[in-house]
């Protein structure tokens, strides 16, 4: 089955993105893959221990925002997935561009971080220079 990768970081943005991939994967008989990228953080003079905390933090509310758009995915009547790394977002988007052997990636134009340059998200920008497959950026 030809899969759309989508990037999600539970903004608005990324909503429009995910929007468009599911009705992109209706049109086209696609599979959805919702990608959350949980970025390695951890704050030099923070302990271990705190560290973990964040972690823990970052991991439920990574399974918040994939269960809610699984959710859409399927009220939309559409096959859908999640894959979740730790990782650059950017960098975990196109890693599982291409290990899924996706058709397309779909963005939002600026994530849940807000407006980082003036056309483009830094991971919109990286995920358009480096991506395998063609990308779909959302504004």
């Amino acid at each position: 089955m030809k899969k759309i990768i989508v990037g999600d970081d539970g903004s608005e943005f990324a909503r429009k993105a995910l929007d468009k991939a599911i009705e992109l994967a209706k049109k086209e008989d696609m599979e959805v893959v919702v990608v959350y990228a949980i970025e390695d953080f951890c704050p030099i003079g923070v302990t271990e221990i705190d560290c973990n905390v964040v972690r823990e933090i970052q991991m439920k509310e990574a399974k918040n925002i994939i269960d809610r758009a699984l959710k859409r995915i399927k009220d939309a009547g559409v096959s859908g997935r999640d894959v979740s790394k730790v990782g650059r977002p950017a960098d975990v988007i196109i890693e599982s561009a291409k290990k899924e052997n996706a058709e397309m990636i779909v963005v939002a134009s600026h994530g849940k971080h807000g407006i980082k340059k003036v056309v483009l998200g830094s991971v919109a920008a990286r995920v358009v220079e480096y991506s395998p497959v063609p990308v779909l950026v959302m504004k």
